[in-house]
């Protein structure tokens, strides 16, 4: 069974439905087409350098296969289920982050909130 569809498409879907999104509503917003683009970088980069590279050690370690096949290699990391899920929070996190403080949700929680003396 060949699954690089599947990682392609996780890599390739989340910017290209964010830049289409944001496109359409461009005109209803002050959106340019740096602001479009550096939204997607923000997915994309995340979803390829954060969320793959943890997905495929957890696939390689812990995925359930019939027959079962050896790990060629130890894992270089100890705690590796702790370590492995720590970098999805951690990836979580900084999109989640990124993407409020790109959409103002930060600079209008801090302005509706913020001193006023």
């Amino acid at each position: 069974e060949d699954n690089k569809w599947k990682i392609g498409l996780l890599t390739l879907l989340p910017p290209a439905a964010i830049s289409i999104a944001l496109g359409y509503y461009s005109e209803y917003y002050d959106i340019n087409n740096y602001q479009i683009i550096d939204f997607t970088g923000i997915f994309g980069s995340s979803i390829l350098f954060l969320i793959l590279p943890a997905l495929m050690a957890w696939t390689n370690r812990y995925a359930e296969e019939d027959p079962p096949r050896p790990l060629t290699v130890r894992p270089m990391v100890p705690l590796g289920k702790v370590v492995l899920g720590s970098l999805y929070k951690a990836a979580g996190t900084l999109i989640l982050e990124q993407g409020l403080e790109k959409l103002g949700v930060f600079a209008f929680v801090k302005e509706l909130f913020g001193d006023s003396g």
